[in-house]
This record gives structure tokens, C-alpha cells and sequence, in this order.
């Protein structure tokens, strides 16, 4: 007699199954992948106020507040540097790569997202007569269908997905701040030219003032020397002393026309508007150190950089979390049926619910492997960083004491012509009394003139040591004329 029952023998077998589970269960969690350890927070290079050239002893006061970078108070300037950043070829490459990023960037939520699709098929098929399917499906020719609609979503309980987000968000930062960089240097190199454009025509016409000067010399010594009142041998050196400025003039509008094809090509237009003459605008003071350092951080290269840190890392956390059990579900439901023509009937339909589990075993390596490339990544980044930071000081120590010795030449020569001026005063009102010819009034004339175009190359490199200082603090454009997503990335 059988005193077992259904219940009783259902009950034993699932009590027989529990232990073979919990060790099938042990056996994999054996078998997973070893959980990483959390990284460390990486080491960073840090600029200090002591790094920074320190502050000149002068009368003239360094700023103590952040200066408006990249305003020099011209309107053509202005005026090129917007239509550069609107036109460049070299602009149109920095925003196709953030456009590039954005996009990068897309793909990733998306593929983080729910997903639902609608999938249909139909087949034309002849089955055999000798398979699986019998009578009167074996043998003949039918056209099956299928359609339904599918789901699948993935919890992301330990956040790979989001990290991963996280990573290509941060890699668009980067590719702005890239973006502003870009922006930046071609302002620097558009106002650097437009500045030697305009010191050329300033020298081209001392130069020609000079000519008519060493002319005014020749053509008063000629008239002493058909006077009988000194020899002609004085009239060579004169002579070649005129003849020399000819050389610079030519020299100089040779300059000033490569200076203004430089501009249309930085610019990126086949015509350059026409540029007036301007006089040089004097530079702004000289940012103390601190204020120096503030701005330094702010510089868009250093910007960069940091955010590609930042998306390092994120891989990183990414990484980890391919560890972890990924779970995820789907579901269908829809209509399938061997015959097309019934595939809408009520008795076709189909439905499924499939939650999954994805756990990593025995894989350890691989999923090492790629943890220990991100990891390399983050320090390649590190190290750009620092390299980043590096370069950064030292382009604004360079400006700094270059913009330093130029403001330190300028007292000098003011004094030099402050004389000068005095002495053609004096030889003018002595020629006035009938006490001197005009000799030494038209010597002190052609030396004054000689002052005024070294004020004018003085002022020139005071300039373009002032635009290199604004650029390394990560300036040089001016707000007026940045486009939209480049000043939103500057703020």
C-alpha cells in the first residue's frame, strides 16, 4: 500500500532541491567577479600665488579687481573679432566637435532608457514533410506572420548607466571649454595683428615725416654751400642720411600689407572691411598676483582639462558597476500565427514578461582588464591636467614680466622727449630772434621724431605683452562679440 501522496512527494522533492540550490547559489557567488576597491581620489597640482610673478614696485598701482579681459576700446577690433568667431573656419571646427560630443553624449541616455519597439515580419515558408511539425502543416507552403510590441528596460540599480552619462556629459563640457580656447587664441591672434597693422602705419608715416625732414637738412645745406658759406663735401652725408628712410617706407608698407592679409585670413573672408587708422590704446594695469590666480583657474584650458578628469573618473565608477548583477526585463505582446490571414484572431495573441539576471562569472579579467584602462585613463587626464596648469603659469609669468619691462621703459623715454621738446622750443624761439639759423631748430625736430617712433614700437610691445597676459588668464575676448554657446561656457 502506498502511503505517499502527491503533496508528500512534491514536498520531499523541493526539500531535496534546497540544499542543490544553496550550493548551486554559493558556486556562483564563488565564482563572481572579485568587487573592486574604491579608487582613491586623485592628486591634483595646485598654482599658488607664490608661483606667479609677484607684483612690480612701481608708481604704477597694480589692479586689485579682475580687469575686463580682452577690451582694448577699438571697434574695428571689435568689430573683426565677431566676425571671425562667427565666420572661421577655425570656429566652425571647435563647434562641430561639441555638436560631436552632444551627440555622443544622446546616444548614451538613450541607450540608458526604457525601450519599446514595434516589430512585424511575415515568411513564406515550405515545411517538410519529415520535421517537427505534423500533418497538415508537414509538407506544405504557408506564409506565417508575426507582430508585437516589445519592451525591455534596464534597472541600473548600481549606476553604470547613469555614470556612463555622467562620463559623456562631461566630455561635452570639455569640448566647450575646448570651444572658448579656440575662440580665445583666434581673438589673440586677430588683435596682435590689428595692433601691428596699426604701429606699421604709424611708423610708415614717421618715416615719411623723417624723409621730409633729412630733405628740409639737404636742400638748407645745398643753399649754404651755393652761398660760399660751407663746402660741398657736406652735402654727401646728407644726401645718403635722406636717402635712407626711402628703404624703411618701402619696408614698412611691405609689413603693413602682410599684416592685413594675416587679419583676412584669421579673419576668414575674401575681403577684408577697410581699416582706419587708429592711435595704440594704452594697456590696462597689471592684475595683482591674486587677482592673477583667480582668473588663471577660470582659463579654459584648465577647464578642459578638469572636465576630462572628471569624465575619467566617471568611467571608472562606470567600470566598477560591470561588478555588479546587471537586472533587467522584457516584455512582448502581440500577435503570431502560421497562417497571415488569422494573425489579428484572439486565439494568436502572445504575451511574455522575462526579467533577467546578468552575473558576471569567472570574467574577472576581462572586466579587470577594462577597469585597469579607465583607471589609466583617469591618470593620463591627471597628468594633462598638471601639464595644463604648468603651461598655464608660465605663459602668464612670461606676459607678466614682459608687460613689466615695457611699463618700466616707458618713464625713460617720456623724460628723453619731455627734453627733446625743450630743446626745439628753445631753438625755435632763439631762431626767432635772429640768435641761430634754422640748423639745429630742424636737427631737434628730426630727433624728436625719432622718439616718437620709439614711443610707438614701446607702446606696440606694451600692447602685445598686454593681449598674451589677457590671453593666458584665459581672456581676449571680448563679451560683446562671443558667440552664445561660447560665452555660456566662459560663465
Amino acid at each position: 500500500m502506498n502511503y505517499l501522496s502527491g503533496d508528500y512527494l512534491h514536498g520531499n522533492h523541493a526539500g531535496r532541491l534546497a540544499p542543490v540550490a544553496l550550493a548551486v547559489l554559493m558556486l556562483v557567488l564563488a565564482g563572481c567577479a572579485p568587487l573592486p576597491v574604491k579608487d582613491a581620489p586623485p592628486t591634483f597640482a595646485a598654482a599658488r600665488t607664490a608661483d606667479l610673478v609677484p607684483d612690480a614696485a612701481s608708481s604704477a598701482p597694480a589692479a586689485s579687481a579682475a580687469p575686463v579681459l580682452g577690451d582694448y576700446g577699438d571697434a574695428q577690433l571689435t568689430r573683426l573679432v565677431a566676425l571671425a568667431l562667427k565666420d572661421s573656419p577655425t570656429m566652425a571646427v571647435a563647434q562641430a566637435r561639441v555638436r560631436q560630443a552632444e551627440a555622443a553624449a544622446g546616444e548614451t541616455e538613450s541607450a540608458a532608457g526604457a525601450n519599446l519597439a514595434l516589430d512585424g515580419q511575415a515568411t513564406r515558408e515550405h515545411y517538410p514533410e519529415h520535421s517537427l511539425y505534423p500533418p497538415p502543416i508537414a509538407g506544405s507552403t504557408r506564409t506565417s506572420g508575426h507582430v508585437a510590441l516589445d519592451f525591455s528596460y534596464d534597472f541600473d540599480f548600481w549606476g553604470r548607466n547613469r555614470k556612463a552619462l555622467d562620463a559623456a556629459l562631461g566630455r561635452v563640457a570639455a569640448s566647450r571649454a575646448d570651444a572658448q580656447a579656440a575662440a580665445a587664441t583666434l581673438a589673440t591672434s586677430i588683435a596682435k595683428t590689428y595692433f601691428q597693422w596699426q604701429a606699421a602705419d604709424q611708423h610708415l608715416r614717421i618715416a615719411q615725416t623723417i624723409e621730409t625732414q633729412r630733405q628740409a637738412l639737404v636742400e638748407r645745406q645745398a643753399r649754404r654751400v651755393r652761398a660760399g658759406l660751407a663746402p660741398g663735401a657736406d652735402l654727401a652725408p646728407l644726401n645718403a642720411d635722406a636717402a635712407a628712410p626711402r628703404q624703411s617706407i618701402v619696408q614698412l608698407e611691405t609689413q603693413r600689407a602682410q599684416a592685413g592679409r594675416q587679419l583676412q585670413a584669421l579673419v576668414g573672408v575674401q575681403a577684408l572691411p577697410a581699416i582706419e587708422p587708429m592711435p595704440l590704446p594704452t594697456p590696462a594695469a597689471i592684475p595683482d598676483a591674486a587677482v592673477r590666480l583667480d582668473l588663471l583657474a577660470r582659463r579654459p584650458e584648465i577647464a578642459a582639462a578638469r572636465d576630462r578628469v572628471q569624465a575619467a573618473l566617471k568611467d571608472v565608477d562606470s567600470q566598477r558597476a560591470a561588478f555588479y548583477p546587471d537586472i533587467n526585463i522584457s516584455a512582448l505582446a502581440g500577435f503570431d500565427a502560421l497562417q497571415l490571414g488569422s494573425l489579428l484572431h484572439g486565439a494568436n495573441r502572445e504575451t511574455a514578461v522575462t526579467p533577467a539576471i546578468h552575473l558576471p562569472i569567472f570574467d574577472a579579467g576581462r572586466l579587470r582588464a577594462g577597469l585597469d584602462a579607465r583607471r589609466a585613463d583617469v591618470a593620463l587626464a591627471v597628468a594633462q591636467y598638471d601639464q595644463a596648469l604648468q603651461q598655464a603659469v608660465g605663459d602668464v609669468n612670461d606676459a607678466t614680466v614682459r608687460l613689466q619691462g615695457a611699463q618700466r621703459e616707458v618713464a625713460p623715454l617720456e623724460g628723453q622727449r619731455r627734453g627733446r621738446e625743450s630743446d626745439l622750443a628753445s631753438a625755435r624761439a632763439r631762431e626767432q630772434a635772429g640768435l641761430i639759423d634754422g640748423q639745429q631748430r630742424l636737427v631737434d625736430e628730426l630727433v624728436l621724431t625719432s622718439l616718437q617712433d620709439a614711443e610707438v614700437n614701446l607702446r606696440l610691445q606694451t600692447l602685445l605683452a598686454r593681449i598674451d597676459l589677457d590671453h593666458a588668464l584665459g581672456g581676449a575676448i571680448p563679451q560683446s562679440t562671443a558667440p552664445a554657446d561660447v560665452a555660456s561656457t566662459a560663465r
